[in-house]
């Protein structure tokens, strides 16, 4: 055997020991888009008052004083939302502003469950102040 074929001998040898305890990294599937709807536009998220005020209270208890308890974002703004081309619903991301402050992003969604980012989207909502909130059971 010559010099070149102990060194390819010798590399094939290293490879397969190297890959005997090697986990060999599964095949991704292609991405496809999702065909079958999962929305309708119709879903019920209806709770009662006393849900909801149950879920805000847990949340500010949690968050301590001075925490933003929510955003206002105007009938326009969603209206925009809803009004585009195939969107059923809306979903909204938790974000953060250039100042740290919480902040929240919303886009239309279409009956296959996909943001429309290509579409209109809304953000910086208005924090809700203790001077224009009224006391009800989400707030107080």
């Amino acid at each position: 055997m010559n010099d070149q074929n102990k060194t390819q001998a010798t590399q094939t040898n290293d490879t397969r020991t190297l890959n005997q305890d090697m986990p060999i990294a599964p095949v991704m599937p292609p991405v496809r888009e999702r065909r079958r709807p999962v929305f309708t536009g119709f879903e019920d998220h209806t709770i009662t008052v006393e849900e909801a005020g149950t879920l805000t209270r847990n949340y500010r208890m949690a968050a301590g004083r001075g925490a933003v308890k929510g955003r206002y974002f105007s009938r326009s703004g969603i209206e925009q939302l809803l009004m585009q081309e195939d969107v059923v619903g809306i979903r909204y991301y938790y974000a953060e502003d250039s100042e740290g402050r919480p902040q929240m992003v919303l886009v239309g969604v279409d009956a296959n469950g996909k943001d429309m980012t290509e579409g209109f989207v809304i953000g910086n909502g208005l924090p809700v102040s203790r001077f224009h909130e009224h006391v009800n059971p989400l707030n107080s």
